[in-house]
């Protein structure tokens, strides 16, 4: 096995978020079905049809809020060299009025509740507390990063995650979906290359991000990942696997729906980059957000070389990125964070 490099594996997490991303700009919300009958199998970027219910008059290779999030988020802990809650939101509130006119709303229906009871005087403690989606999760892997290069406890990681959670998705399911994803890029991060291994700490941090937030209606994020994962190694064809979970789990935005997703599809690739993603944006759903998250940990845990050039070339191209910046950002903010 050719050794993959800490900086490999960073660079490859920050172009899973955005392929996975821009992936599944044209298969977002859409049944497994629709997916089939309009492209057979997704394998390269498409633009979404004209009336897509969110990303009407994006282009092919575009991608969305699951990586400009990601990025502002990233941009905040970059500038305080520790997790703000307030300027994590302001960060957020910024992007979102930059981008005003790309979307027909930018914002999620957690964050979008949240940063409007804070515009309007709202208590950061409270505004998060009936959030039930995955906006947190799907920003949280450049924490994962972080304290994957840091090597912190598990602890220390979910006091991160509910810091950053804290004004939109502060609720016990939002925390421990938020938390798994975090965890699941710390390990791989970390180059851990046993997938059971990896599926387990997911556990682990959903069962202590859990603890964190207001409680409301919800599924077991931890449970939810253990019987999807008991699917995957069971599965003798890929395909079926994924429509058994579609028919089960459905993995639309809500937080328990989208994330045991997006791991059990990770764990269905073996973590290798292209299959995983393949698997998030042809299995219907959230599709764009749950390309994201597990592109991030499947980029992590392969490395950046185990993602096709074609694909990372068109993603830099057409939205104007170069993550190779942010890596270097990422590694000198590493051991100044508080």
């Amino acid at each position: 096995m050719i050794a993959v490099s800490k900086e490999n594996r960073v660079l490859g997490c920050l172009n899973g978020i955005g392929i996975g991303d821009a992936l599944g700009v044209p298969s977002s919300f859409l049944t497994p079905k629709q997916i089939q009958d309009n492209w057979g199998w997704i394998d390269t970027f498409y633009p979404p049809a004209d009336d897509h219910i969110f990303h009407a008059g994006l282009k092919a290779g575009e991608y969305t809020d699951d990586t400009e999030q990601s990025l502002a988020v990233l941009n905040s802990y970059i500038r305080n060299c520790k997790v703000e809650p307030l300027d994590v939101v302001k960060e957020i509130m910024g992007w979102a009025k930059r981008v005003e006119n790309k979307y027909a709303s930018p914002l999620g229906p957690s964050t979008e509740r949240a940063l409007k009871a804070i515009l309007n005087g709202g208590d950061i403690q409270v505004t998060g507390k009936y959030a039930n989606t995955n906006g947190s999760a799907m920003r949280i892997a450049p924490l994962g990063i972080i304290h994957g290069l840091k090597g912190s406890s598990l602890d220390a990681l979910v006091q991160d995650v509910y810091m950053t959670g804290l004004p939109t998705h502060n609720t016990t399911v939002c925390n421990a979906a938020a938390s798994a994803v975090a965890y699941g890029v710390a390990l791989c991060v970390q180059g851990e290359q046993d997938i059971g291994k990896i599926i387990e700490g997911t556990v682990q941090a959903a069962l202590k991000g859990s603890q964190k937030g207001f409680s409301i209606v919800s599924p077991s994020v931890a449970k939810r990942i253990e019987f999807i994962y008991e699917m995957v190694l069971k599965s003798t064809d890929a395909r079926k696997t994924m429509q058994e979970m579609y028919d089960l789990f459905g993995g639309g935005d809500l937080a328990g729906d989208s994330v045991p997703v997006a791991i059990g599809l990770f764990a269905l690739g073996q973590g290798d980059p292209k299959k995983v993603m393949e698997y998030c944006v042809n299995f219907g759903g959230d599709a764009d957000t749950n390309g994201s998250i597990a592109g991030a940990m499947a980029g992590a845990y392969a490395g950046n070389d185990a993602i096709p050039s074609e694909w990372k070339q068109m993603v830099s191209k057409t939205n104007g990125i170069d993550f190779e910046e942010y890596k270097t950002k990422i590694f000198e903010l590493v051991p100044n964070w508080n």
